[in-house]
């Protein structure tokens, strides 16, 4: 392209051509014209060179403008030296919001390309997106500013939130190693497009741990936030979605319970709130909510076949669509099917009348077996299994009900005058654990009475809390002359079923005989007896779950002194539900009834005789993705860590259409709240333009220099309008 330079000599050469490509002949006539002439030379003299000129530098600046790409990397006419551009778009979320006729997300990428239109040739760029990983597109330093915007084109916001401060982690290494590999940077400038929402920025306002990282990078690069947020954003969502203490069957109804949330400044009324089960809508109601409002409300979600189904709530659609519907990946069963393993006859008559209370109608199927067929019963039928007064079990009956819980199986046991505590100590909870000293307080916050727990200084290991099954030590025989069970403030997930059901007798139970428990240090306790010692504990145990109960479920179980039942439990109202609500609980930890959030690892086990090395994920967008399956030495594991959009994942086998399990994936709750941040809190390091309304006004400001090229390209347009009219006019004055 520097080769077209030469062009701008040739209206010299043809000057000096025609002077030489004439022949003198004598004319009078000609005589009389050339003394004329010779008269008016100095000014046609000036005339020709100017116009001479004007020609030339037209050419020259039509050959500079045209060779831009080969001189850019001279930094002849990119206006100045090499700047390094880090753009960083927010990717959370809430950058999905609807302004107008393009999301906010949308509408940041637009400025971006402008951004990178209006920058000099001769800068280099990264390209990163603002999420939960942050995500390099582009580390660079790139030059090509084609290449970026073809990146920044095919962006998509995430659907999960942002971290701020491991984003400005990764631009601080994108700085270090731009300055490493081109040590001739003038310069690094940080540019943020973001919707500056409380969740993704609040932690860096001044003061904070991210506003001190803010300030160091800040004086290694200029920092620039772009707000492209809405003003006054309007955002109903739908914030919580959970079973409600009940079993999934085909047997009875199952109780669901949704949260509605109105994070908008105004009111928002007739919000049409639909149950969808299968894909279909099932069921309607219609609610009001006042700005910042909050409502609970429930549904009869009920399933005519067996097996996992899926279960949404979906509300009116407004200008954020990512949280107007919440997922539930529902293992429905025809019956759930509970083992009843009695330590003498008799003791499981009660808890199978509380489980099977209608028989063929109940959602609970009750088998009962003495303690000597546990070993020769398959576990992995039953959902459920209840030891009842079982006075010890060997190594091998403990090691299969550690990989029955391992798997996902709910373990519940109910003491007695059999049980032989330093036996279960030393099977089911460690050798080398301590047994619990006699006395030592425990306070436990809320309103709940003091507790009478044991604190044991000589806790276990995680590994060996892992290996064990019991979720407390078991202590020595107590006596209480006080009736009533303490629900500890109902915050347990079994003894919330009771919260406003005070009749149901729970507070009224008697129980005058119970083994001490000392709960570990990851155990719950549900329920307390009014001496402040646990009545219930329970624990998680793999994917399963595990509860003892400090007293007998039969009224046969007696205090030899007063020939009077241990407790009158299982003969009291309070006992069905909670038997019941300690099955729903159970199911419900180990069964994926509770929902993953978008982002997080999704992850199952196998039985160890599985014999595919692969099994088969299909994501909400119909995409499959194979996965590994792991083998361990109690079976085999799987998980998958693309979790990246929200709806129901099914997890089947490779071959065949098998249905292994289905998960479900929220979005954060944090990305529904738009409330912005003050900018003012921003760190000073920061600059702020504001892009809510009008993006022309600022693309042009978030580039310091301006290119050359455009100012020549505008000069030649000048000069082929001057040329013909400074000729026209000498051509005129000259007649």
């Amino acid at each position: 392209m520097l080769g077209w330079l030469g062009a701008a000599a040739a209206p010299i050469l043809i000057h000096l051509w025609m002077r030489h490509t004439h022949r003198d002949t004598r004319w009078a006539a000609m005589e009389f014209l050339r003394e004329a002439i010779k008269r008016n030379a100095r000014r046609l003299k000036l005339q020709q060179w100017l116009l001479l000129a004007v020609r030339t530098l037209l050419l020259l600046l039509l050959a500079l403008a045209a060779a831009k790409p080969y001189l850019s990397g001279w930094n002849i006419l990119t206006g100045g030296p090499q700047v390094h551009r880090i753009l960083v778009l927010d990717g959370s979320m809430s950058m999905q919001y609807t302004a107008g006729d393009q999301s906010v997300f949308e509408r940041a990428k637009r400025l971006a390309a402008e951004t990178l239109d209006e920058g000099r040739p001769g800068d280099v760029y990264s390209l990163v997106v603002l999420s939960d990983p942050p995500q390099t597109i582009v580390a660079g330093p790139v030059a090509d500013a084609r290449r970026v915007s073809a990146q920044l084109a095919s962006l998509e916001p995430t659907y999960g939130s942002g971290t701020l401060a491991d984003t400005l982690t990764t631009v601080d290494t994108l700085v270090s190693e731009a300055t490493a590999a081109q040590r001739d940077l003038a310069a690094h400038e940080v540019l943020l497009f973001t919707d500056l929402t409380a969740g993704t920025w609040r932690g860096a306002t001044a003061g904070t741990a991210t506003a001190e990282q803010v300030e160091k990078l800040g004086e290694r690069a200029k920092l620039t936030v772009v707000d492209v947020g809405a003003v006054d954003p309007a955002n109903v969502a739908v914030s919580d979605l959970r079973i409600a203490g009940t079993l999934a069957t085909t047997v009875e109804p199952l109780l669901v319970e949704c949260d509605i949330t109105n994070h908008g400044p105004a009111a928002a009324s007739d919000v049409v709130v639909q149950l969808i089960v299968g894909g279909t809508s099932v069921d309607e109601q219609t609610v009001s909510l006042p700005a910042g409002g909050h409502t609970t409300l429930s549904f009869d979600a009920r399933f005519s076949q067996p097996g996992w189904q899926a279960v949404a709530v979906r509300t009116t659609g407004d200008n954020l669509a990512a949280d107007d519907e919440a997922w539930l990946a529902v293992d429905v069963r025809q019956r759930v099917r509970a083992l009843l393993v009695e330590g003498q006859p008799g003791a499981a008559r009660y808890l199978r009348h509380a489980l099977e209370p209608g028989g063929g109608t109940s959602p609970i199927e009750a088998t009962v077996v003495p303690e000597g067929a546990l070993v020769d019963t398959p576990l992995d039928d039953f959902e459920a299994i209840f030891l009842c007064n079982v006075a010890r079990l060997t190594q091998s009956e403990s090691e299969l009900l550690n990989r029955y819980t391992e798997r996902g199986g709910t373990l519940v046991f109910f003491l007695g005058d059999r049980v032989l505590p330093e036996a279960y100590n030393e099977v089911l909870a460690r050798a080398d654990r301590p047994q619990p000293p006699r006395t030592s307080p425990l306070l436990y916050t809320g309103d709940a009475p003091q507790m009478n727990l044991i604190q044991n200084t000589n806790n276990p290991t995680a590994d060996e809390a892992t290996d064990r099954l019991l979720p407390a030590t078991i202590g020595p025989l107590k006596s209480s002359g006080t009736s009533g069970i303490n629900p500890l403030d109902y915050q347990h997930p079994i003894a919330a079923a009771f919260r406003g059901s005070e009749r149901a007798g729970l507070l009224s139970t008697p129980v005058s005989r119970y083994f001490e428990l000392v709960p570990d240090e990851d155990a719950e306790v549900a329920l307390a007896l009014p001496t402040g010692d646990p009545l219930l504990v329970t624990a998680a145990h793999g994917r399963g779950m595990v509860a003892v109960v400090a007293t007998s479920a039969t009224l046969d179980t007696v205090d030899a002194a007063t020939s009077q039942p241990w407790t009158m439990l299982p003969a009291w109202p309070s006992f069905l539900p909670i038997v019941r609500e300690l099955v729903a609980y159970g199911i419900g930890e180990s069964r994926g009834h509770n929902a993953r959030t978008v982002g997080e690892l999704l992850d199952g086990t196998l039985p160890a005789s599985w014999p595919e090395n692969m099994i088969r994920v299909t994501r909400p967008d119909d995409r499959t993705d194979s996965v590994p399956v792991e083998r361990t030495s109690g079976g085999a594991k799987w998980d998958y860590n693309s979790s990246d959009r929200p709806g129901v994942y099914t997890v089947a086998a490779e071959q065949g259409e098998k249905t292994l399990a289905e998960v479900a994936v929220n979005v954060p709750v944090s990305e529904s709240d738009l409330t912005r941040i003050d900018a003012t809190m921003l760190p000073s390091a920061f600059t702020v333009h504001t892009a809510t309304t009008d993006l022309g006004d600022v693309s042009g400001e978030l580039v310091t220099d301006t290119t050359l090229h455009r100012t020549l390209l505008y000069a030649v347009l000048a000069l082929l309008l001057i040329e013909p009219i400074m000729a026209w006019a000498f051509a005129g004055r000259a007649a």
